[in-house]
């Protein structure tokens, strides 16, 4: 009898020490984030962009709610021996409408025969033509990037990062990582201020090739002055990105920003910012 129950626990140790083993086996799994970028290929997108934006100085209010509809398209003009892309941006077309505090609207659909209401007449310059062009490493590092239509100081000096900068190493699920990167606004006397920012990403999941990301935005320089905080609130996002390990490419990506600031103009003001912002590859 005794030898019997002694069996009986060894099977049990046996099965329990092999799940333990197959546990530590999926735990250890990981995943090497890279992009794939294959010459010739178009990337399509679907952009969507809700903008909700309240200011608040002394006894006026405004209040301006934004929503664009568009295509991003993305062109993968070369690819060196290293697997950096060229990528060229441009924007088909797009759908734009505005609501203000006194309820008047204006809109511009430049898939229809439409002359741009005040406001938008310059956004038809900007419909098929290069945006950017970017070098971008598999691992998702901007090498090099030209802006075509930069208007402004601040619009040359924030070359926005287009992808998520992936970790050198495979990761397991669970794993965090940061990027950090400069913005560049500015003071009440025109003059460029440098403010560090930080993203923090983690590999939330994988499943069926499909990698879950989340991420979020901080700021990391002391900011005391609320002039300059104001012009970040729209920075400060947080969201959630999927990307085809398989393939090498993003899928979705959705964004959300919902934050405020006091005193940005005088001690009775306000301003408050709230986006919704999703692009989604069309497949093809």
């Amino acid at each position: 009898m005794k030898n019997l129950i002694s069996l009986v626990l060894a099977a049990v140790v046996f099965v329990l020490n092999a799940g333990t083993s197959r546990g530590a086996e999926i735990e250890k799994e990981k995943w090497l984030l890279r992009y794939s970028w294959q010459a010739g290929d178009v990337l399509n997108w679907e952009v969507t962009h809700s903008n909700r934006t309240v200011t608040r100085i002394g006894t006026t209010t405004e209040n301006i709610d934004t929503h664009t509809h568009s295509m991003k398209s993305w062109t993968v003009e070369k690819v060196d021996e290293n697997g950096v892309g060229t990528v060229v941006n441009t924007v088909p077309w797009v759908d734009m409408r505005e609501r203000r505090e006194d309820g008047t609207m204006r809109s511009f659909d430049s898939r229809k025969e439409m002359v741009p209401e005040d406001g938008f007449e310059t956004v038809p310059e900007s419909l098929g033509r290069e945006l950017s062009r970017v070098e971008i490493s598999p691992r998702g590092e901007q090498l090099s990037r030209k802006d075509y239509r930069a208007t402004t100081i601040v619009q040359q000096a924030n070359q926005a990062y287009v992808c998520i900068e992936f970790p050198e190493e495979a990761i397991p699920v669970g794993h965090s990582w940061t990027h950090q990167y400069p913005i560049y606004v500015q003071n009440s006397a025109g003059e460029l201020k440098r403010v560090e920012m930080l993203q923090r990403f983690t590999l939330e999941a994988v499943s069926n090739g499909i990698a879950r990301i989340a991420y979020s935005t901080k700021i990391l320089s002391p900011v005391q002055d609320m002039a300059i905080k104001a012009q970040l609130l729209d920075r400060l996002y947080e969201g959630t990105f999927l990307f085809d390990v398989t393939r090498g490419r993003a899928i979705l990506l959705t964004e959300r920003v919902d934050q405020s600031v006091l005193g940005f103009r005088g001690d009775v003001s306000s301003l408050k910012v709230s986006i919704n912002f999703t692009e989604r590859l069309i497949i093809q």
